[in-house]
């Protein structure tokens, strides 16, 4: 059956379905069910409210749910956090909780990691992207109001799911009202960053509103050569159709040009190089470059009777050239020598997502809930062409210039042994899923969900002409468990979740490696306080998975299955107010996990807080901030070769005052007494950073 008519006939069951349900819903003029809130509400969005801590998030549904209702745990970054933290990036954000930890991948970017293995998806509004290091990293944080965080599995409503977490980057959307913010900021490392952001109704009424947000990024780096710029803008448009039915298009748009460092290699036996934080491996022509782009749309119902029908449509176009020197073999402890060759790739990727859900309330058999059910279409085209030069030769660590290197003449397809590809995976991916809450009495409740998908990819080798893999899965996943009101402001809960993740990553030979699969088991407490302004929790956790990609050593740029692996630990969370003026941000994770590329501490502690003086005091709005980021010793094993570094804590800081009305001025403060320390160890050809020197961000915000 075509592609079109196999969506079309999903996306009409789910029509089908809920139709009469919705019909005989209402008829029923007596029927009175608890409200759903949609995502516009207030009380949802985090911009503007100063706080830490929010009691709703959407990655626990298709509309925002309660956290505490969610048997899982779920962590919220919100705008001011983000703004504190001068975060600008999902890797900067990820070092304000314990519970997603960056592996450093070229000074700006990095790898993100979860209880204990890589995450390899993000989320847009619930839209899922690839999410790899090599190719880039998530949209600046400028566009997006808050950053939710659902640790382990999703896979009812997020595609196929992560195993170890979800995050879902919630986007800013236009105000009822006119708002502008322009900023300028510099600092450390040459840095130099602009910002706009204006929103304002289009029409009298109100009932057409707009957003324009626009950024531009400029960075060197306290490594030699290294530089990131970046541009980007992004527009929405919200249009209410009715009382009842919004819709809302876009578009967000970034390009990128940067000098990127693969990191230091070790000596043969593992041991780190003491060199210089500023010392850079690679070549002075070192280059990556990338367009993306996506185009979405929205709209939204919500019926009398109050359920909400949703049906979201979205674009992603990502183009990407990379040219790198990287090391191939470890420094000679000897005489200091170690070998070098030219890595290139172009990727191109094309992702299409599309989703039509209903949300409803219902009552039952003597008890109310809540139920959604959807159906979803995920395809992706990917384009790789690859190909090394190894003219580079051997080089000494100590006279090392990344002005000798000459760039070489890089055609494609590749010729040769090894990873050198021309490859297109062409994945398509259908889903039906139902999700429901139920109201059990007795303060219990019980949330289960499945979702039944339908998997197939094909990857050829299009300079060999030859299949490299052909892979279809259909399956079922679900979740279930159960949440306990122990009084108004705790919740314990228990919850199993199956893991089913289809992967995009390559073998060296080409081939797409097999799904991820396993079971996540956790229990766990959580906490609201001071009205909602103080939110806790604390979980423990089981995941028990297989096939998971990890890189592979000897072809830098593919992949290999860590065969069966366990990760179990602890998390603890502390978010908001604790008393008057007075935010807080911290937690505590401890991970135990037998994958082999595990390049994160086991112990991961994050304490920040802030103290913003009183109206009635002399410097009325002064904030002051002041935090710690402390890693226990981690490790690696690469070619046999254990690579271990000893654990770290940094101090940061922030001061923020009004200089004038409408206008505030922060100093931001990273690494106060100027640390030196390795944030990541890889393997022994490359991966090590050092973490980043004491830096300086001074900026300078309006209103208007």
């Amino acid at each position: 059956m075509p592609m079109r008519s196999v969506r079309s006939a999903l996306l009409s069951s789910v029509i089908l379905i809920v139709v009469p349900h919705l019909a005989a819903a209402q008829e029923d003029e007596v029927l009175q069910l608890a409200p759903i809130l949609v995502e516009g509400s207030d009380g949802v969005a985090t911009e503007g409210t100063g706080s830490y801590a929010t009691e709703r998030a959407t990655v626990g549904g298709r509309q925002p749910v309660d956290i505490r209702d969610v048997p899982q745990s779920i962590t919220v970054i919100t705008s001011e956090r983000l703004k504190d933290a001068n975060a600008h990036s999902l890797e900067e954000a990820a070092y304000t909780i314990p519970n997603l930890s960056t592996a450093q991948g070229d000074v700006y970017t990095g790898s993100l990691y979860s209880r204990g293995s890589e995450v390899f998806t993000y989320n847009v509004d619930g839209a899922p992207r690839n999410f790899l290091s090599l190719y880039g990293t998530a949209p600046d944080l400028v566009f997006f109001d808050r950053i939710e965080v659902l640790s382990g599995p999703s896979g009812v409503y997020q595609g196929t799911g992560e195993p170890v977490g979800t995050l879902n980057l919630v986007r800013k959307r236009p105000l009822s009202f006119p708002q502008g913010t322009v900023s300028a900021s510099g600092g450390s490392f040459n840095a130099r960053r602009g910002e706009f952001d204006y929103s304002t109704p289009l029409n009298e009424s109100g009932t057409v509103r707009g957003r324009i947000i626009a950024y531009t990024d400029r960075k060197d780096s306290f490594v030699d050569y290294v530089n990131n710029n970046r541009d980007g803008i992004y527009g929405t448009v919200e249009v209410d159709l009715s009382d009842r039915t919004t819709l809302s298009f876009g578009v967000i748009a970034e390009s990128q040009q940067a000098l990127r460092f693969s990191g230091l290699p070790t000596y043969t036996d593992g041991t780190l190089l003491d060199v210089p934080i500023e010392t850079f491996i690679g070549a002075d022509w070192n280059s990556f470059d990338r367009d993306s782009n996506e185009i979405f749309a929205e709209v939204e119902h919500e019926f009398d009777y109050g359920g909400i029908l949703k049906f979201s449509n979205r674009r992603y176009n990502s183009d990407v050239k990379i040219r790198s020197v990287l090391p191939t073999t470890a420094v000679d402890l000897v005489t200091g020598d170690f070998d070098l060759m030219v890595f290139a790739r172009d990727y191109e990727e094309q992702a299409d997502f599309l989703d039509l859900n209903l949300t409803s309330p219902f009552e039952a058999l003597g008890t109310s809930g809540i139920v959604t059910v959807g159906a979803d279409y995920r395809g992706t085209n990917q384009i790789m062409k690859q190909n090394f030069d190894f003219s580079p030769g051997t080089h000494n660590i100590n006279t090392f210039d990344p002005t000798s290197i000459t760039e070489p003449t890089i055609t494609f397809p590749g010729v040769g042994p090894g990873f050198r590809l021309n490859t297109e995976t062409d994945t398509t991916e259908y889903g039906l899923y139902a999700q429901g809450r139920v109201d059990l009495g007795l303060a219990t409740k019980l949330s289960a969900g499945v979702r039944y998908v339908s998997y197939d990819s094909k990857a050829v080798d299009t300079g060999r002409n030859s299949v490299r893999s052909d892979i279809q899965e259909q399956r079922f996943v679900g979740n279930i468990g159960l949440t306990y009101d122990i009084n108004d402001r705790l919740t314990a809960y228990g919850g199993y979740s199956d893991i089913f993740q289809p992967q995009v990553e390559q073998r060296a030979d080409g081939s797409q490696l097999n799904p991820v699969v396993g079971q996540q088991f956790e229990i766990g407490l959580k906490g609201s306080f001071n009205g909602g302004r103080l939110t806790t929790q604390v979980a423990a956790f089981l995941i028990e998975s297989s096939n998971r990609a990890v890189d592979d050593p000897l072809n830098p740029g593919s992949f290999v299955d860590s065969g069966e692996a366990t990760s179990k630990g602890f998390e603890a969370m502390l978010q908001g107010e604790i008393a008057p003026n007075w935010m807080i941000s911290g937690g505590y994770t401890y991970v135990d996990t037998d994958l082999p590329d595990n390049p994160v501490s086991p112990h991961s502690l994050t304490l920040w807080g802030k103290y913003t003086l009183p109206e009635n005091q002399k410097l009325a709005g002064l904030e002051l901030g002041l935090g710690v980021r402390a890693a226990s010793s981690f490790s690696a094993v690469s070619d046999g070769v254990t690579i271990s570094a000893p654990g770290y804590g940094v101090v940061d800081a922030m001061v923020s005052y009004p200089i004038a009305k409408n206008v505030s001025a922060q100093l931001s403060v990273e690494n106060i007494v100027d640390r030196k320390y390795y944030t990541r160890v890889n393997h022994t050809t490359r991966g090590g950073f050092y973490g980043t020197p004491r830096r300086l961000t001074f900026t300078v915000a309006a209103s208007f």
